[in-house]
């Protein structure tokens, strides 16, 4: 049998084992054993006691100015409740979109924050046309038939009612004269 492959026997031939340092003995300052110096430890006294920490005074958030928000004449000062949304101010005021806007520039009309003091504008400040003009279709009426009696083109009512499709124009209808 080949003898690559098999374990090494005591005796003639074996190579010999190094001899390990103790590992329960503590490292000593001095000559290491490769000839390099062991740092030396540093001074065993104690910290002496200096001064403190330097007493600061607690930080404060920066107070924001109470503004008294006056409303013009005719509006009235509103506060939003918990879980009110900006659609639910117009409806409680009756109120457009475009005058609750107009009044209060800088309201979001998502996520309003409980507390938060507007102006609603006066009842009846809600009108849906531009013009102020606004016509109810009867129940026979359409888009061309209400075009052609009135003497004016169909896109010219098109344009007067942007959120109304031609099929939009049937009976009970409220839309915008131009």
């Amino acid at each position: 049998m080949s003898e690559i492959n098999q374990p090494a026997q005591p005796g003639e031939g074996a190579l010999p084992t190094p001899s390990l340092p103790d590992i329960n003995t503590p490292a000593q300052p001095g000559e290491g054993p490769v000839t390099l110096p062991t740092p030396d430890l540093p001074d065993q006294t104690p910290a002496q006691p200096g001064e403190g920490p330097v007493i600061l005074p607690t930080p404060s958030l920066p107070s924001q100015p109470i503004t008294i928000r006056r409303c013009p004449a005719g509006y009235r000062q509103g506060v939003v409740r918990n879980n009110q949304s900006f659609t639910d101010l117009l409806i409680e005021y009756d109120v457009s979109f475009n005058a609750m806007r107009a009044a209060n520039p800088l309201l979001p009309t998502t996520r309003l924050s409980p507390g938060t003091v507007f102006c609603a504008p006066p009842v009846g400040t809600r009108k849906p046309c531009r013009s102020g003009s606004s016509y109810i279709l009867a129940a026979n009426e359409t888009l061309d038939s209400l075009a052609a009696s009135w003497g004016i083109a169909p896109a010219t009512l098109l344009r007067a009612n942007p959120n109304l499709a031609p099929r939009d124009f049937v009976g009970g209808r409220v839309i915008c004269l131009p």
